[in-house]
């Protein structure tokens, strides 16, 4: 099935984006450009995400949206999995989400360096753009590894950081997030250090990338 023509996945209207933008940066003006063009290409990586996810994890239960920011995923990952818990240390516009489309999710506002969820507790952990925003990847990933099962699977997507993904920045008057402190290769590297290997990988647009959507087991050790 086209990635543009998935039944589960919801593109929440700009207008309705708009409406809950707050000065924070965990929505992203790309989501509610006025270019649709721009819009389409950033939901592009989270359409991927969902197709990996309906292929990978569709008997799976309990999903972590691991920094969940605005909640912008959350209309989908309710579709697809049966209990969605989302982390983040902000979640003012992932409640406005929440509660707009009536969705059955346990946001939990925490610090993931000081937060204690169950170990092993999650089938699905959702990354979506948020590795790169830490300075220190080794808590956010061994926090990661910590809450999914050892048959768990875990599932990002991380900027590339070239020339295309610039010139796109510069054409939709976009200036790249300050706290993006790794490029995606170096967070997946890490990744794997940590133990993990990847079993699916993709580029959203493969001759010019722009994102790395990955999907990852647990190896035997770190």
């Amino acid at each position: 099935m086209p990635l543009w023509r998935d039944p589960h996945f919801v593109e929440i209207p700009p207008d309705v984006l708009k409406e809950y933008a707050t000065e924070s940066i965990r929505m992203p003006k790309l989501y509610y450009h006025p270019s649709i063009l721009a819009r389409k290409f950033f939901w592009l990586r989270l359409r991927y995400l969902s197709h990996y996810m309906q292929k990978y994890a569709n008997q799976k239960k309990e999903c972590l949206d691991f920094g969940c920011g605005s909640g912008i995923f959350l209309p989908t990952l309710t579709k697809l999995f049966p209990a969605v818990t989302g982390i983040d240390i902000e979640t003012k516009e992932a409640y406005q989400i929440v509660d707009r489309y009536h969705l059955p999710v346990r946001l939990v506002n925490a610090d993931i360096y000081k937060e204690n969820l169950p170990s092993k507790s999650f089938d699905v952990i959702s990354a979506a753009d948020v590795l790169e925003h830490f300075s220190d990847l080794g808590p956010p990933v061994s926090k990661i590894r910590e809450w999914l099962k050892d048959d768990g699977l875990l599932f990002t997507s991380l900027p590339t950081e070239n020339a295309f993904t610039r010139a796109c920045r510069v054409v939709g008057s976009y200036e790249k997030p300050w706290d993006h402190y790794h490029t995606g290769y170096q967070v997946e590297a890490f990744i794997r250090k940590m133990g993990f290997r990847a079993i699916r990988s993709a580029t959203v647009i493969p001759i010019f990338p722009l994102y790395l959507v990955s999907v990852w087991q647990k190896t035997a050790n770190p």
